[in-house]
């Protein structure tokens, strides 16, 4: 379980981007995948929340091709080949992760299909309220079946149906509840109109439009004609100001900083951030254009101190998703603030009242807590402490903020939640405490802009598998055979674990690990035919088996920082010469091009065995679990990879079936170095 350490800083002085919009994305990956062409999405986000929808859209039957990727988390750049508005019948239920917005959308669209299909989520997602859509939809003719725990919760069993339109008046002001209306109205005959009680976002009504779906607006009332299929676009998505509203509030709250996000979305329907901000007494200046019909620019923050304020109810449609930090803006502030009437916060991913509350008075603030809100007296020191986020990404982050003006060591317990949202957060946030200055600090490398694999006669040879699957004496047989260079992945890792144990760093603590990263000096190159590997001009390679290194460089090896710079590392040895590279990531990650990709494998109890002989204290059965549950660049058979099961196998029998493969991928073999 991953965790941050934060300290607090003195100054912020930094420009950055944020990643994309998550609302927008999760809407460019349905429309893209109901249009009549092709539509290509530029900075799409690569959290888990949005990819589990662009997931379900291939599961519906939409080609998606990948252009470009956030390293370590996933695609960014993306062409998407729609459907023409009939999607597919999916083959299996479908994952939403713990994405409401997702999960809401998709039974929008899937409600009017003449095919069964089942909507599923995490523990958190089947905890939260699904009869806010299932009514309305219902209403329209749908036959959706709520099978939780919970009476109204997830999954959700969609039968076929014809739809009929309807005209709603939502009870409660809510962007998902009317998105779901609209894009199931696409499904309808005749003309769907929903009616919201207030202004929500309007993400689905901008990006209809973009692909040339008509609407009628009037007033907070919104209609929509069935049948129209959505023209095929391309989309840039823009930053999304609810990421950007973290640093915002750092930087406010922080008199003598100066902040510049650029590229980020600025829709007025999500824009009450910046007016909260401001009528607090920060210093804000925003310069708006306009892309794809949706508003964007750059803000411009310059720290004051600040003051309490009262959050109106026409705000907190708007602000729902910002309220947990600009609780931590109105604990650094002189004076009462008051948040009422957001009973919704009650059953997002954690009681975001309940947990807000909690935590502020762990880090000594004075807070009442209502059943709709909280009243916060601002201006009083906060102090270090150890902070649950309850696996909520907004809580996570929020009080990885308050970690920066609190005195002493705050830590925040359960981290791995804020990639459902913001993947790179733990990269910004190092900028951040290292008091970075240079737009390259914040940079998140994309693989188009890692170095290329070089041209010419050098090659690779991939070899992938579980723990002692026999992959590394493989692979170094083979190595000989051919006389190349064998390269043991894992060492890598295991080595930068060992410099993070000797310097006293908490292996869950990603921040820290990161900032030792850019700390040491790690060298990679070849004697002969072997590897190596040195950090700080020391050879670990005696240490690298420890128990305490096998203990910990699973969740090493899970940060993306650290395999981007280790992927990095790996991919230049092919600047030297041919290799033969070993480990859990080569052929999916590290060389996806290579034509000469093997899976090793072999039965748990073999594998178990041939371990125990070793002498070692690895858990193959846990080991096997943290490979392949892990967010970034989980344990898989890559693309192309042929499976070889060693489980019957002697080495010699092995390395000749190995050969056999790679022959007949068209491995040039020979008697000297390729």
């Amino acid at each position: 379980m991953s965790e941050f350490r934060v300290t607090a800083i003195s100054k912020l002085h930094a420009e950055f981007r944020v990643p994309g919009d998550k609302s927008m994305s999760h809407r460019a990956a349905i429309l893209g995948g109901l249009a009549n062409g092709v539509c290509t999405i530029r900075n799409f986000l690569p959290s888990e929340d949005c990819l589990n929808t662009l997931h379900a859209m291939r599961s519906l039957g939409a080609e998606v091709e990948v252009l470009d990727e956030l390293a370590g988390y996933g695609p960014i750049h993306l062409r998407i080949h729609g459907r023409w508005l009939k999607p597919g019948a999916p083959a299996a239920p479908i994952d939403c992760g713990n994405s409401g917005t997702g999960m809401r959308l998709l039974a929008g669209l899937l409600a009017g299909q003449p095919f069964t299909s089942e909507l599923f989520g995490d523990a958190s997602l089947s905890s939260r309220p699904m009869d806010r859509i299932t009514r309305p939809l219902g209403e329209m003719g749908a036959k959706i079946e709520c099978l939780g725990e919970k009476p109204g919760c997830a999954p959700l069993h969609i039968q076929p149906a014809k739809l009929a339109p309807i005209t709603y008046l939502m009870p409660v002001a809510s962007a998902q509840v009317k998105s779901a209306v609209l894009l199931a109205g696409l499904f309808a005959e005749g003309e769907t109109t929903v009616i919201q009680p207030a202004e929500t976002r309007d993400h689905t009504e901008r990006m209809m439009e973009s692909f040339g779906v008509g609407l009628g607006c009037e007033g907070h009332a919104i209609t929509i004609r069935g049948g129209q299929v959505p023209q095929a676009c391309d989309f840039t998505v823009p930053g999304d100001i609810s990421s950007a509203a973290f640093w915002l509030v750092a930087a406010a709250a922080l008199p003598g900083s100066r902040l510049l996000i650029k590229d980020v979305g600025l829709n007025p329907t999500r824009t009450a951030i910046l007016k909260v901000l401001t009528r607090m007494g920060a210093h804000m200046i925003d310069i708006v254009r306009e892309t794809n019909g949706e508003p964007i620019g750059n803000i411009e923050v310059h720290g004051a101190p600040l003051k309490g304020t009262t959050i109106f109810p026409s705000e907190v449609p708007n602000l729902i998703d910002e309220i947990p930090v600009i609780a931590v803006a109105a604990a650094l502030a002189q004076g009462r603030t008051v948040i009422r009437n957001a009973r919704e916060l009650r059953v997002k991913e954690t009681d975001r009242i309940a947990t807000v509350v909690n935590n502020l008075r762990a880090m000594g603030v004075v807070v009442e807590e209502f059943g709709d809100g909280m009243e916060i007296e601002g201006g009083h020191p906060l102090h270090g402490a150890e902070i649950d986020s309850f696996g909520d990404h907004r809580i996570a982050m929020a009080f990885a903020i308050a970690g920066l003006f609190a005195k002493g060591v705050t830590v925040i317990r359960n981290t791995d939640c804020v990639n459902t949202s913001y993947p790179g957060f733990a990269h910004h946030l190092a900028g951040i405490l290292r008091e970075a200055s240079e737009p390259g600090d914040f940079e998140l490398p994309t693989l188009a802009t890692q170095a290329d694999i070089p041209a010419g006669s050098h090659l690779a040879i991939a070899i992938d598998g579980p723990a002692a699957s026999g992959k590394s004496t493989l692979a170094r047989r083979i190595a000989q055979r051919l006389g190349l260079t064998m390269v043991n992945s894992g060492a890598m890792y295991r080595a930068v674990t060992w410099r993070v144990l000797r310097a006293g760093i908490d292996p869950r603590d990603s921040v820290s690990v990161i900032r030792l990263l850019e700390r040491i000096e790690i060298r990679c190159g070849r004697n002969g035919m072997t590897s190596t590997i040195t950090i700080d001009g020391i050879n670990p390679e005696a240490e690298l088996r420890s128990e305490a290194v096998n203990a910990n460089v699973s969740s090493v090896s899970a940060i993306p920082e650290v395999r981007r710079h280790l992927i990095r590392m790996q991919r230049a040895y092919l600047e030297t010469g041919s290799v033969v590279m070993e480990g859990r990531d080569i052929g999916s990650v590290v060389f996806p091009d290579t034509p000469y990709k093997l899976y090793i494998d072999a039965a748990e109890h073999v594998r178990a065995a041939r371990r125990g002989g070793d002498g070692e204290v690895d858990s193959i059965a846990k080991r096997d679990a943290a490979d392949s549950k892990r967010k970034t660049a989980p344990l898989m058979v890559a693309d192309g990879a042929a499976v070889l099961d060693t489980s019957d196998l002697d080495i010699e029998s092995a390395v000749e079936a190995a050969l056999e493969i790679l022959r007949k991928q068209g491995l040039p073999l020979g008697d000297g170095p390729a």
